[in-house]
C-alpha cells in the first residue's frame, strides 16, 4: 500500500479550513443577533448536557448498588442464576 502525502496534506488543510469557517459563521451569527433582534435561531445544549450527565450518574450509582448486592449474594451462596434466562440471552446475542 502506498500513501500519497499530497492527499494527506490536502485533507488536513481542508479540515482546518472547515473549522475556521465554522468559527467565522458562529462569530458572524453572534454579531448579527444583538440585543435589538426580535427573533433568532438558538440552540441551548447546556441544559440537555446537564440532564444527560445526571442520568448517567444515576445509572452508574444504580449499577454499582446492583453489583454490590450481587457480590454479597454470591459470597453468601444465595446467588442462583436462572439457566433459562442465561440461555435465552445467549441465544439472542
Amino acid at each position: 500500500m502506498r500513501v500519497d502525502e499530497h492527499s494527506l496534506t490536502d485533507q488536513v488543510s481542508s479540515t482546518a479550513t472547515r473549522a475556521a469557517e465554522s468559527q467565522r459563521i458562529q462569530v458572524d451569527t453572534t454579531a448579527t443577533s444583538g440585543a435589538g433582534a426580535t427573533s433568532a435561531d438558538r440552540v441551548d445544549l447546556s441544559g440537555l448536557a446537564g440532564r444527560i450527565s445526571q442520568t448517567l450518574q444515576a445509572l452508574s450509582s444504580q449499577s454499582a448498588q446492583r453489583i454490590g448486592q450481587l457480590q454479597k449474594d454470591f459470597r453468601a451462596g444465595r446467588y442462583q442464576p436462572d439457566a433459562r434466562q442465561i440461555a435465552g440471552a445467549m441465544a439472542r446475542s
